[in-house]
């Protein structure tokens, strides 16, 4: 059942996430959302899935992949006011899962009604093709570092990126999650980590969590290659591979 106090959270978030969108679409979606609310490590929408459209109230969500030979990847984390589904309106079975990283909610939306709107206000369809168009960014990004980036910049480009919700208080992402959002063997996660802890720059603390103890040297070892070109030189690589 939908309280008075979730619809108030679904009107702020609606506000600040489509701000250029008509007050009737966000009306229409007020209507007609459904807000469901999530544990930590709780599956929210499996993969296969009909694909709807949803947006973060609270907490932290996972978008989580597994790969036809079994690989669980996490390309993409997203809290308050950022879009659940990377393709929220794709019309097709989802190819990922919302998968619950710390308590939390979600509204959640039919994918036909949110094109219907969509089509009829430009400010909503701008803002939305905005939200997964940065979404989208992201994914490649991180798909471009698991190509040619290192295992250790890799980890430590995650856990950089991650600082709030991986060394908190009340760690979000522990060290469980590393491997699929790095796309590396929890072996060798456990050994860049290894050798973090070695230098200084991280501290395992009891089963899963971790102490942030060098945000500087962290930073600099997330950092790109100080060869501009190495890049390139990967890229040529990659073609002249490719054409043999």
């Amino acid at each position: 059942m939908i309280t008075s106090a979730d619809l108030e959270t679904v009107a702020e978030v609606l506000d600040e996430t489509f701000p250029g969108s008509r007050p009737d679409t966000r009306r229409a979606l007020i209507l007609s959302v459904e807000v469901r609310t999530f544990r930590a490590r709780q599956t929210v929408l499996a993969q296969g899935d009909d694909t709807h459209f949803g947006v973060v109230l609270e907490g932290h969500v996972g978008i989580r992949r597994t790969t036809v030979d079994g690989r669980e990847l996490i390309p993409l984390i997203v809290s308050r006011g950022q879009l659940g589904p990377v393709l929220p309106i794709a019309g097709r079975p989802s190819s990922a899962e919302l998968l619950g990283l710390s308590p939390g909610r979600l509204a959640l939306w039919s994918s036909n009604d949110v094109q219907a709107l969509a089509a009829q206000d430009a400010g909503f369809a701008v803002a939305l093709l905005g939200h997964v168009l940065l979404a989208v960014e992201e994914v490649v990004e991180r798909m471009d570092g698991l190509l040619y980036q290192n295992a250790q910049r890799r980890v430590a480009r995650v856990l950089d990126q991650h600082a709030e919700i991986v060394f908190g208080d009340q760690a979000v992402v522990t060290r469980s999650y590393l491997p699929a959002l790095v796309g590396t063997s929890r072996e060798m996660t456990g050994r860049v980590l290894r050798q973090l802890e070695a230098e200084g720059v991280v501290e395992r603390i009891g089963r899963g969590r971790l102490r942030l103890l060098d945000a500087a040297e962290l930073t600099r070892t997330a950092a790109p290659s100080p060869d501009p070109g190495a890049r390139n030189k990967f890229l040529v690589a990659r073609d002249s591979a490719m054409q043999e």
